[in-house]
């Protein structure tokens, strides 16, 4: 209970004066290997799995002085590989978002904030079949991304690093499997003046 207050409590500080919430969001639980993720991780687990035997095999085999110091830093970095699927599932199932009369908001795991000016939105996508539930795509900066990696996209939201403005604005955001996509992509059109 308390971290459900502490994130209210965070969300309410982000909001500007007068600024009014037209829908809320969260992510709605997914399996690890969902339907477009499948193939690319168990193509990183495969991958990763057979060139860490071979670089062991051809240092092991062509040094006869060989560390186990090096042998342990490439079993760790497979090892992150290996479990990097199931941290970015986890990142992914711990965010919210919001869309307001000004903006749409992201908030990742961790309480990170990142916005979109509904101004400076200039495209938004909903994608369906690649999650049990629908995605909503903020932005066309994102549009090639989500085509090869949704979920990855979806815990990082596209910034300018070389702007000089706030780091929280964003170039683009992916509302990742959320239960009323449709709700959420007609309030968003509404907000924006298209129409539904």
């Amino acid at each position: 209970m308390g971290e459900k207050r502490s994130t209210e409590q965070a969300f309410q500080n982000y909001l500007r004066s007068g600024e009014q919430v037209r829908w809320h969001g969260v992510t709605k639980p997914f399996p690890l290997l969902e339907r477009d993720a499948k193939f690319l991780i168990l193509g990183k687990w495969i991958g990763t799995g057979a060139v860490t035997a071979v670089l062991l095999r051809l240092y092991i085999g062509n040094s006869p002085d060989w560390s186990l110091k090096a042998v342990i830093a490439v079993l760790l970095v497979a090892a992150l590989l290996i479990v990097s699927p199931f941290v970015e599932k986890w990142n992914v199932l711990g965010q919210q978002y919001w869309i307001t009369d000004q903006r749409v908001i992201f908030m990742s795991r961790d309480r990170t904030f990142y916005y979109m000016e509904l101004a400076d939105i200039d495209d938004i996508r909903l994608v369906e079949g690649q999650t049990e539930e629908g995605t909503l795509v903020v932005g066309s900066r994102v549009f090639e991304d989500i085509k090869r990696q949704l979920r990855w996209r979806a815990c990082h939201p596209k910034t300018n690093v070389q702007s000089d403005g706030p780091m929280d604005k964003a170039e683009g955001l992916v509302l990742f499997s959320v239960s009323d996509s449709k709700k959420a992509a007609d309030c968003l059109r509404q907000q924006l003046g298209w129409a539904a």
